[in-house]
Formats: structure tokens, C-alpha cells, sequence
């Protein structure tokens, strides 16, 4: 079998080329990361033959692919990868970076893939979802989020012949228990606590006082964001001996916009709040809107929200396209199955594995008073174990110097 490589550099370059990013000049330190290691993608020996899928029913609309072209090697029906999203797809965030990294897979290995929108309450919903997906012939499915943990739990012993790649999120068993990942699944999460602490940081050193948390619902990935968002405005405060650090905290219960999420925004910029990470989904859109009428800024998450708005600082990122390209090339590396390494496996990225952090490159640096140097001095101290950022999420971390007002419920 002819067999060509393609570096994982050429990978991400790749990326910027399909995405039609332009870069803004600004060059990452070279010191900042280790050596890349270079990603293997074959040429891949041509799939089983699949039985032809069925017509769509009313029944099973709720997991209808998606009709409209997304570019290069997509399939409506039938690609060997299936994304299966919670909402939109092209999202403008979080469900369009783990499609980035699909599309970007697809068309450098000539593998290829389709995409289902899911508009479901509840786990059945989900499921059928998956279930459209593996009978229109699907090798691979990814999904995302712990909406999708109960029902890979119960699809991955169900078609023990499909891989799963699970993002942010483990299998559960129907009574919401962490059930064990089977051969056929790969897990990824990430650690939002270093993209939180980092964020926290380089706010306070770049002069923020009063800064504030809103987060979506209390789950594993809003709280790690959120406590690593509060040690680095902590670590910040004390490195530069300050007093008057304050922060306001709370959770929203919700991942929409809503009036209560605005109406609490605009009272804390009223306050004296001067920039509030907005941590989860759209409830950003809330934030924003506070932030304009009053004068604020505010902290992205997830991806690079820097295009929305010139009031957003920073975003706190995770690498998705990345873990979505690393986990597809092991799985086709490997004969369309999990390797040794992933199989049943639950991984972490962050600023090591260089899927954590603060968007740099192809975005607007808007921090005025602290430079790119001092970021990606402090990177290193995490990437290199100087610096440890706790991932409890059981108990907030301990915060000695900032003042932090947490608010419960509405």
C-alpha cells in the first residue's frame, strides 16, 4: 500500500488555508513549545461497502443530516466520519471548531464525512441521532458535551463495531454513573482550569481590579474554567502585592441568553465591575449587551470570540480542532479503529499538549499594558510543572489575596 506522510504542521497549516484565515503578523514564541511531533496520516485502503440507508421518516427527523454543502469530501449521507452536533453546526464556537477539525482531517487523509444537527430534549432524542448516523454507514462518530455521555454509554455496547470519539465528556449508564469506557470509545477533555487561570492573570496584570464570572450550568468544564479563572486572579494579585482585587462569581443555570443573565451583567458593570469572563454556550450575547451599554469588556470562551466584539479582552480556549485532527489520525492510523493508546481512554489536553491558553495567533491582541512575552513566560511555567493549576472542582480552590463574592442561585 502506498503510504504518504503529511506533518502535523502542515496539518494545522492546512487548517488556516481551508478556513481562509489570515494571519495578523503576529509570530508564536519558538521557545514557548517543545519540538511538534510529527502526526502520520496514511493512505488510508478503501472502506467495507455499506448497505444503502433508508428514507427519512418523520419519526426519525430529530436526526436528519444536514442538507447544505460544507465544502470538500462532505457527504449528506454516508461519510466514513459523522459529526453529531447538539444545535447548529456552523455556530460561529464551540461545534464549529470540532467540524474545523473534521473538515480539515478529511480533505488532507481524503477521508469522508457527514454532519447532523441535533434539536432534541432529552436522551432519546440524542440517540436517535447516533443510530441515523451508524445506519447511513458511519465508521466514526463524534459528539460532544454531557448531553452525549448517556447515550454513548448505551451505544457503545449497542454497536461494539463503531468508534466513538467523545468530547468533554465520559460514558454514563442511565442512572447518570460513570460507566466503563468501552474498546470502541476514545474520550477528550481538557484543562479549562489553565485557559481560565491564564485569562485571570493577564487581566489583573494588565490592570483589571474588579473582574467578574458568570457560568453557564455547574458542570465539570464551567467549574474548571471558572476556579482556574479565580487562582490566576489570585496568583496575579499576590505577585504584585495588590489589595483591591475583587471578584464577583455565579453560575446562570443556563447556557442561552436570558434576561436575568443581562440584568445581572449590567448591574456588576454598574458596580464597578470591569471585565466578567462570560463562561458557556451564547449566554455571552447577555453579557455583551451589558458590556455595551455599560462600558465593559468581557473574557470569551472556548474559541477565539475576538471577531464578535472589540469589547471582548481575550477568549480562555481549548484546542478543539486540534484533539479533534490528533484523534482522527490515530484512528485511521491505527486501521480505522482506536490504537493501544486511545481505546477506552480518557485524555486531557491543555498548554502542554498546546490545546489550552489564550488565542495569539490570527486574532487582535488587545491587551495594552502586558505583552506577548510575559504571557508566554507564564505558559511555560505551567507547561514545564513550576506553575500548578489545581482541577478540583469539588472544592473552590483557596484564594488569599483576591476578595471573591460568590452568589447563589438567581
Amino acid at each position: 500500500m502506498i503510504r504518504r506522510t503529511i506533518y502535523y504542521g502542515f496539518i494545522l497549516l492546512l487548517f488556516c488555508l481551508l478556513t481562509a484565515c489570515a494571519s495578523g503578523g503576529q509570530e508564536q514564541d519558538p521557545s514557548y513549545d517543545s519540538k511538534t511531533p510529527q502526526e502520520e496520516i496514511r493512505e488510508l485502503p478503501a472502506a467495507a461497502p455499506e448497505e444503502a440507508a433508508g428514507q427519512q421518516t418523520a419519526d426519525d427527523a430529530a436526526a436528519a443530516p444536514v442538507s447544505e454543502n460544507f465544502g470538500g469530501n462532505y457527504l449528506e449521507t454516508g461519510g466514513e466520519i459523522a459529526f453529531v452536533a447538539d444545535g447548529q453546526i456552523q455556530d460561529g464556537d464551540y461545534n464549529e471548531a470540532i467540524y474545523e477539525g473534521i473538515q480539515t482531517y478529511a480533505q488532507a487523509a481524503g477521508v469522508s464525512f457527514s454532519c447532523y444537527q441535533v434539536y432534541a430534549d432529552g436522551a432519546d432524542g440524542f440517540a436517535e441521532a447516533v443510530e441515523r448516523a451508524v445506519s447511513d454507514g458511519a465508521g466514526i462518530v463524534i459528539c460532544s458535551g454531557y448531553d452525549f455521555q448517556e447515550t454513548v454509554g448505551i451505544m457503545q455496547d449497542a454497536y461494539p463495531e463503531t468508534s466513538f470519539l467523545l468530547l468533554d465528556g465520559i460514558p454514563l449508564d442511565d442512572e447518570g454513573n460513570a460507566a466503563e469506557i468501552a474498546g470502541n470509545v476514545h474520550c477528550v477533555s481538557f484543562r479549562e482550569e489553565e485557559s481560565g487561570y491564564l485569562a485571570g492573570y493577564m487581566a489583573v496584570l494588565e490592570g483589571y481590579r474588579s473582574l467578574g464570572f458568570i457560568g453557564g450550568k455547574e458542570v465539570p468544564a464551567v467549574i474548571r474554567y471558572g476556579y482556574g479563572y479565580l487562582q490566576g486572579i489570585d496568583d496575579a494579585a499576590r505577585t504584585m502585592a495588590l489589595a483591591d482585587v475583587t471578584v464577583n462569581y455565579w453560575y446562570a443555570d443556563s447556557f442561552q441568553p436570558a434576561e436575568k443573565i443581562e440584568k445581572t451583567a449590567a448591574a456588576w458593570y454598574t458596580s464597578g465591575t470591569e471585565v466578567i469572563f462570560a463562561c458557556g454556550g451564547s449566554l455571552y450575547e447577555s453579557v455583551l449587551k451589558a458590556a455595551e451599554d455599560g462600558d465593559g469588556m468581557l473574557i470569551g470562551v472556548d474559541t477565539d470570540q475576538s471577531a464578535l466584539s472589540e469589547r471582548f479582552l481575550t477568549s480562555a480556549v481549548k484546542g478543539l480542532e486540534d484533539a479533534v485532527v490528533i484523534s482522527l489520525d490515530d484512528y485511521f492510523a491505527a486501521g480505522r479503529t482506536w490504537s493501544e493508546e486511545c481505546a477506552g481512554q480518557a485524555v486531557r489536553y491543555g498548554v502542554r499538549e498546546r490545546c489550552g491558553g489564550l488565542p495569539v495567533i490570527d486574532t487582535q491582541w488587545r491587551f495594552r499594558h502586558v505583552t506577548m512575552d510575559e504571557y508566554y513566560e507564564v505558559c511555560r511555567q505551567i507547561k514545564r510543572g513550576i506553575l500548578a493549576v489545581s482541577d478540583e472542582t469539588d472544592v473552590p480552590p483557596q484564594v488569599s489575596t483576591a476578595a471573591v463574592n460568590r452568589i447563589q442561585g438567581d
